[in-house]
């Protein structure tokens, strides 16, 4: 995977490679560093890179134009990433670009590398055919060091924790409120009500603290990787944006048509994201706000409120780097709860709410005012990967907690409405 480049004298306070070692280990702090995956290939003049699908080439380095290959340690790193300087004639300072392998470690991709600038400057074979043996060893005892250390990779800055202020009754754990659906199936029945099972509230089983806590544990586990993919696409975002100017740079220095190295890597970041994938991050921030309303009596430091603002920077970005709210506002599912858009007309500030009533309807209008969606319920997936439990925690099947409310909601308006006219009265 590619880590990052450097234009040594071009990013500020980077002018050696010990400079661009201490700026990574910075970035990665903050959550900055994104990883681009793709292949490296070592023939015997070039290291070429290409694209993992298409295996397109998307960057070719002669070996004449490698200074340095080695495999360093970051600050704050436990496992070693490959270094490679590269310097152009035609460009006054080197690029220095890190790499983090996948199937094998930074050491024996160095050692192969190594070889091969061996053998093109001494014209013998014998370093390199040793370090392919290493190599075709590794790769047989089948193991993958990226299954043992996780590569670089966001922290995000903002996590939902379950509030421990109230404390009494469970023993010392935290003491979490019902969720929407659940305290109202605790309230009693009004006399005269059905109480058959289409009208009864869902059966939500043992109640409690700890089955409280245990939901909405649950719940802010699901909030948090939300919050992993919003930052993630931020974080590409911005690394586009910081290409896109490096580009245009050296457009405007360019002395001939021929490409220079390193563009190739630059081209492909500065690709901005497809319109899925903005939708896709569009739909967990929607998603998010109906979970930040559930768990609004659960959470703390950062509260429910606090953590909405924090969403509302993406999502200005987001809108901004989509040509304006006409995109955003053509998202319709997850419909909001709501809890949802109570929660935001109370919190939002002037110019959030701006943003958010540019939206449209299906971003201020709870989903039981809008006309209901064909499809599937809305179900996010997550960019690690990582899916909820398969089960509740009251072993039953696992069910979307906002598809959940929402229909819980609707439930809860067709019992409300006017019934069938019997004998001339309207029956309620």
């Amino acid at each position: 995977m590619h880590l990052v480049t450097f234009c040594l004298g071009e990013d500020d306070g980077v002018h050696t490679v010990e400079d661009a070692s201490r700026k990574l280990a910075v970035m990665d702090s903050q959550g900055r560093v994104w990883a681009q995956e793709m292949l490296l290939r070592v023939s015997p003049d070039h290291v070429t890179l290409l694209d993992p699908a298409s295996k397109e080439e998307l960057e070719s380095y002669p070996l004449g134009a490698i200074v340095r290959c080695d495999a360093v340690m970051p600050p704050g790193r436990s496992r070693s990433l490959l270094l490679l300087v590269c310097q152009e004639p035609e460009r006054a300072q080197p690029d220095v670009h890190f790499f983090q392998g996948l199937r094998l470690g930074a050491e024996l991709i160095r050692e192969d590398i190594q070889g091969a600038l061996h053998n093109y400057r001494s014209g013998r074979g014998e370093r390199r055919a040793a370090a392919l043996r290493a190599t075709q060893e590794e790769l047989q005892r089948d193991r993958s060091p990226a299954a043992e250390t996780p590569p670089l990779q966001r922290r995000p800055s903002v996590r939902a924790v379950i509030s421990t202020v109230e404390r009494g009754a469970g023993r010392g754990r935290p003491q979490a409120k019902p969720i929407p659906e659940a305290e109202e199936a605790q309230r009693p029945e009004p006399v005269g009500t059905s109480s058959n099972a289409d009208s009864a509230s869902p059966d939500l089983g043992p109640r409690g603290p700890d089955l409280a806590v245990l939901q909405a544990e649950r719940e802010v586990d699901i909030l948090n990787h939300v919050f992993d993919d919003v930052e993630s696409f931020v974080s590409r975002l911005q690394k586009s944006a910081e290409a896109a100017r490096v580009l245009e740079h050296r457009e405007r220095g360019r002395r001939s048509r021929r490409r220079a190295a390193g563009e190739g890597l630059l081209t492909l970041r500065a690709k901005p994201p497809s319109e899925a994938e903005y939708t896709d991050v569009l739909q967990k921030i929607k998603y998010a706000f109906s979970l930040l309303a559930r768990l609004r009596g659960n959470i703390a430091d950062p509260s429910s409120p606090e953590l909405l603002h924090f969403l509302f920077g993406p999502l200005q970005m987001i809108v901004n780097t989509s040509g304006g709210p006409e995109f955003a506002s053509s998202v319709r599912r997850p419909h909001l709860t709501s809890d949802a858009v109570a929660l935001l007309r109370d919190n939002v500030t002037p110019r959030e709410n701006e943003l958010w009533t540019s939206l449209g309807d299906s971003w201020t209008r709870p989903g039981l005012e809008l006309s209901p969606e064909e499809g599937p319920p809305y179900r996010p997936e997550f960019f690690s990967g990582w899916e909820p439990p398969v089960t509740d925690p009251q072993s039953r099947a696992w069910e979307d907690p906002v598809e959940k409310q929402l229909q819980h909601e609707r439930r809860r308006r067709q019992q409300s409405a006017p019934q069938v006219a019997v004998n001339g009265w309207v029956r309620w």
